[in-house]
């Protein structure tokens, strides 16, 4: 249960952690193209229904911490897309304000203060990315691995 955990706080899910919005677009009751289901106001990630074995204290533990996962996904995410430099064109290939292409909506706008946002976000998250190893490691030396080690791993 733990390990799964850990990798629910790297943003990926499975038969512990599972993500809302990903089962409502497997089941196609979510618009893939829909903004608002791309942008979701709160975090989706769920422990699953059927875990009888926690207790309601440690399921609300469990859920405020995975919701660390689901912020570390989609602010990677957000990084991963803002790093792209293919928006980087010469003067000569950019089109004029009013060209067809720029009208169409075809060419996508970038920034480079967006890029260096990505890049902060990105220099955040390998911080981050490591205290979940260090988690990991107290975890695996620890003979009795508690879930209150991972929370006092993560307060920072």
């Amino acid at each position: 249960m733990l390990h799964e955990l850990l990798l629910a706080l790297l943003g990926f899910t499975g038969d512990f952690v599972i993500d809302e919005r990903e089962q409502a677009e497997t089941l196609g009751l979510g618009a893939a193209d829909d903004p608002l289901h791309q942008l979701p106001e709160e975090p989706t990630f769920r422990l699953a229904p059927d875990l009888s074995f926690l207790h309601p204290s440690e399921r609300n533990v469990i859920q405020r911490l995975i919701s660390l996962g689901f912020y570390y996904r989609e602010l990677d995410h957000f990084a991963t897309k803002s790093q792209n430099l293919s928006f980087i064109q010469s003067t000569k290939d950019f089109p004029l304000p009013h060209s067809p292409e720029l009208l169409k909506g075809k060419l996508k706008k970038g920034s480079v203060y967006r890029r260096a946002i990505a890049n902060g976000i990105v220099e955040i998250l390998s911080v981050y990315r490591a205290a979940v190893l260090q988690v990991e490691q107290n975890l695996l030396s620890d003979p009795l691995p508690i879930l209150a080690t991972v929370t006092q791993g993560l307060n920072k």
